[in-house]
């Protein structure tokens, strides 16, 4: 219960911190998908896929977005990293920014997919990319940072 707090302030923490520090930037560096990744690289598949989907409900709540976007891609992407965790090695903090940026561009297509059904549809693709590459590599340049602050905080374990 305590580690589940702790990641959902946590979550709190990065949604503020991005709506504020960020929203002078035309691109959002996506704080909760980094924790997500983190979540994927820690947490067990039971308790981390609720944490990533709770983290994505959080999201919805603040963006204003269609309900349960954000939780279906946090979730989805919690179940991508989980399933790479034992294959692949992430001890490096660049080898994780690599897997924030391959996440990124999974929400990124579960995003085109579902704006295919709605009212986006109707955005030029020229702004449909900048829209959607730009928070990409923000994120994943953000990410290192983001890694090694999480694990001196001991959000981030091993």
């Amino acid at each position: 219960m305590k580690k589940t707090m702790i990641y959902l302030l946590a979550g709190l923490a990065a949604l503020l911190f991005q709506t504020t520090v960020f929203s002078h930037l035309p691109f959002k560096a996506d704080i909760v998908l980094i924790l997500v990744v983190c979540l994927g690289l820690s947490e067990g598949p039971f308790s981390g896929a609720i944490l990533a989907f709770l983290l994505g409900c959080l999201m919805d709540v603040f963006a204003g977005s269609t309900p349960g976007f954000f939780a279906l891609t946090k979730t989805l992407v919690f179940l991508f990293v989980f399933s790479v965790r034992g294959h692949l090695f992430f001890n490096f903090y660049p080898a994780k920014a690599v897997l924030v940026l391959i996440a990124a561009f999974i929400e990124a297509t579960v995003f085109l997919i579902l704006a295919r059904f709605t009212s986006y549809s109707a955005m030029g693709h020229s702004s449909m990319a900048r829209m959607i590459l730009g928070p990409i590599i923000l994120t994943t340049l953000v990410a290192p940072c983001c890694f090694i602050l999480f694990k001196r905080t001991k959000i981030l374990a091993g």
